[in-house]
């Protein structure tokens, strides 16, 4: 549970620091199938995913809200590498069934599925960042839409995972049906804002972008 925590914290699944940001004018959508089969369907022609992102966090103990920002790269099946460059650096890497952790000089490796809560970690970004949360059976979902973006709503089921995250939302963008901007509840008062931006699809990315030695 704590390293869910850390990561969690510093991860996102956005560019306003308030509730008052959300946009008011979506309506539900009825047909989660139709929803989920017409993203699979997009994800089926991504093989790459290049982006910069800016991360707000609010928590309620702070005065200010914490901004970082940085890059991150996606190739299929489930290479990724997460690389936050301000305010610090710190970088985390999915490949080969290994979890990479790359706090400035110091990196540390764990083998995803000889740890459960690195292998839910790992489930959940790839989910986040493939757009396919809607396959997930551990959230309670509802979706919703207006005139440019659909917004899917994800509550955990699980009681431990509701202690770390209180509910989602994703936005999907609709001339590309990739996600724009996630943000975390962790609680009431604490949450996270990521807001993906310079998104480039299908561009060559080379294996060792995923890896600890760049």
């Amino acid at each position: 549970m704590k390293n869910i925590r850390l990561l969690l914290l510093i991860i996102p699944c956005l560019l306003l620091a308030s509730f008052e940001w959300q946009a008011t004018d979506f309506t539900q959508v009825m047909d989660l199938k139709a929803l989920e089969e017409k993203l699979n369907s997009n994800l089926a022609n991504i093989e790459t995913i290049k982006s910069d992102f800016i991360q707000l966090k609010e928590l309620e103990y702070l005065d200010e809200t914490i901004v970082s920002k940085g890059q991150f790269w996606f190739k299929k099946e489930n290479q990724l590498r997460w690389a936050y460059d301000e305010p610090f650096e710190y970088v985390i890497i999915l490949n080969n069934g290994k979890f990479i952790i790359q706090d400035e000089s110091i990196v540390s490796v764990h083998d995803i599925n000889s740890n459960q809560a690195f292998r839910e970690i790992n489930n959940l970004i790839i989910s986040l960042v493939k757009g396919s949360l809607m396959e997930h059976d551990k959230f309670e979902i509802e979706a919703f839409e207006n005139d440019t973006q659909y917004l899917v709503k994800l509550v955990p089921k699980d009681s431990n995972m509701r202690k770390v995250i209180s509910n989602m939302e994703v936005y999907f963008d609709k001339k590309d049906l990739t996600v724009g901007k996630i943000i975390m509840h962790e609680s009431a008062s604490d949450f996270t804002v990521i807001t993906f931006i310079n998104t480039k699809l299908n561009e060559p990315i080379p294996d060792n972008i995923f890896s600890a030695d760049i």
